[in-house]
């Protein structure tokens, strides 16, 4: 609006304002390969996603029955879509972290193992001994016939 000077006021004019682009122009802008790509290389996505239709839907026809309102079930439904599409990703996302640090630790725990019986060379005085008692063995029950 114009101030009495013929200024735009402090909250800016409509010459300064851009225009807002409409639901068709955004839909137009964002392609539906981009969004399938993005579903395909983020993990979990396609899991929560998943859930979350399901659960949304789910909801969304229960409210409906419930209450004869639409508008009301289709609050619902789109409430239940996103905090279990959220949930179920964040839940994918810990489960996954969880599974990384149980096999790190395995690996960990090989290779300490490995490293081990590598290191692990039986000296001649063992092995020796073990093939005496094993003669003794023999020879003990050669003479106790």
């Amino acid at each position: 609006m114009a101030g009495d000077d013929g200024k735009p006021d402090s909250r800016g004019g409509d010459s300064e304002q851009k225009p807002h682009k409409t639901l068709s122009e955004v839909a137009q802008a964002h392609k539906w390969e981009d969004f399938k790509n993005t579903i395909q290389s983020e993990p979990c996505a396609r899991e929560g996603l998943l859930y979350g239709v399901g659960t949304g839907f789910g909801v969304g026809v229960l409210r409906f029955i419930r209450t004869g309102n639409a508008l009301n079930a289709g609050n619902w439904a789109v409430l239940a879509f996103a905090g279990v599409a959220v949930a179920a990703k964040k839940l994918c996302h810990f489960q996954q972290s969880h599974q990384r640090a149980k096999t790190r630790t395995l690996l960990e725990m090989q290779s300490k193992v490995a490293a081990r019986v590598k290191d692990f060379e039986p000296s001649s005085s063992d092995a020796g001994s073990s093939a005496q008692a094993e003669q003794q063995q023999a020879n003990g029950s050669s003479h106790s016939k």
